[in-house]
């Protein structure tokens, strides 16, 4: 934080930089540090993104990112292009007990003091999620002393520990869920407002915290998340694939993790193998067992040139596989948005999705749409098999998605709430 008089949005993160997805790369911005190694942070997090939009509505804030890095022997800092800044932290791995069983999470006594330090001058403090050890830590320490707002962002998958009771587990469990309901819900008590992206989410945060809460997205830029420009432009993106004409092209997008249910997706896709009028694509990044996995389960259908299993991509070369595909497919067992749908929307694509997030809500709302539910398999194979034969889904209309996802409208919402918690 510099001299300024502005007031300083200060967004705790609640993961540290993610090295394990690109082991043999160095991060967007990178240092070295003194034994050699690289420590680095990659510039497009959600609080980078939302701090962009929001110096772009409103020049009455200062936006900071404050990230914990198990790897940072300090605090390394960069001023992005945007005026975001954003800073690694030193962290260490800390035994917490949120519930009766100990668990493992983050904890920096850099960040900790830092805050301690400034906790008199004007700022809000954004935390992301409410399930997060380390933010507990925050809440407990500084909260009943505090002299500035506390907005606890949900990214929609918020769930109270209360609402698990009702799953089987086994008994210590069941002590665990209603101790961390407990200490939850008294650490709230220091939080001014809580955001959530779904319905379902909401509902949730309701169980476990009494206070203000609001509704907020995630969201992208609709002035380049567009569809494409012209037909021509679709064969020319296609032709980069090696997709010949004629083909239903599916696209899913995102990183590699079990809640995407990239396997299942493959699975379903390769009861089609026999088939030549289709091509699924799959973009994104993982750990290495996670990447090598996928590659194994889609290695038979790329053989027959039915799918593409594309390197991580941003910007325009991600853009570029939107414009190449027919239909847009998302069917994470939960969801906040997600972005890649409401990217999806931006460029005018139909969507066939499961029914979480606040998309699906959207496209409900409109009739729009492919739903198919989480886990029910056989169903996502009637599903694709429909597209096929009869084409694509209806997609929903690109002014109705903007107008709800718009980087532009979601920070004008924010910078409406900052005003009110300032006044």
């Amino acid at each position: 934080m510099g001299g300024a008089t502005k007031p300083v949005i200060i967004n705790i993160m609640p993961h540290g930089p993610a090295y394990h997805y690109a082991p043999d790369e160095r991060p967007e911005i990178w240092w070295q540090k003194p034994d050699g190694g690289i420590v680095g942070l990659w510039s497009r997090e959600w609080p980078d993104l939302i701090g962009e939009a929001v110096l772009k509505c409103s020049d009455a804030y200062e936006w900071e990112v404050w990230q914990p890095d198990l790897r940072a022997d300090q605090v390394y800092s960069r001023t992005l292009e945007t005026g975001v800044t954003h800073r690694l932290f030193p962290a260490v791995e800390k035994v917490y007990r949120l519930g009766v069983r100990p668990q493992k999470g983050l904890y920096s006594e850099a960040i900790y003091s830092r805050l301690a330090e400034i906790k008199d001058t004007p700022l809000i403090l954004h935390l992301h999620g409410f399930r997060v050890p380390f933010y507990f830590d925050i809440l407990n320490r500084l909260g009943v002393e505090k002299k500035f707002p506390i907005f606890v962002v949900g990214h929609g998958m918020s769930r109270a520990p209360i609402s698990e009771l009702w799953e089987l587990h086994r008994p210590l469990t069941y002590a665990c869920l209603i101790a961390e309901q407990w200490r939850l819900r008294k650490a709230l008590r220091h939080v001014d407002v809580i955001s959530e992206q779904a319905e379902s989410a909401l509902r949730e945060i309701k169980r476990i915290y009494a206070g203000r809460i609001v509704k907020l997205t995630d969201g992208c830029d609709f002035g380049f998340w567009v569809p494409a420009p012209t037909v021509n432009t679709k064969h020319e993106m296609r032709k980069k694939l090696n997709i010949s004409e004629g083909k239903k092209v599916f696209f899913a997008s995102g990183n590699f993790v079990p809640r995407k249910q990239f396997q299942k997706l493959i699975g379903a896709f390769r009861e089609f193998i026999g088939r030549d009028d289709f091509v699924l694509v799959i973009a994104g990044h993982g750990d290495a067992a996670m990447t090598d996995q996928l590659a194994s389960m889609v290695k038979p259908l790329e053989k027959a040139g039915r799918a593409i299993l594309h390197p991580y991509v941003e910007g325009e070369r991600l853009r570029d596989l939107y414009w190449a595909s027919d239909v847009f497919v998302s069917v994470a067992t939960d969801e906040g948005g997600p972005v890649s749908v409401m990217k999806a929307m931006g460029c005018g694509l139909p969507v066939m999705t499961t029914p979480v997030g606040t998309t699906y809500e959207l496209m409900a709302s409109h009739g729009v749409g492919s739903i198919v539910p989480t886990r029910k398999y056989e169903e996502w194979v009637s599903a694709i098999e429909k597209i096929l034969t009869d084409g694509p889904p209806q997609a929903i209309d690109v002014q109705a998605a903007r107008d709800a996802f718009d980087w532009g409208n979601i920070a004008m919402r924010f910078a409406s709430i900052y005003g009110e918690l300032l006044s």
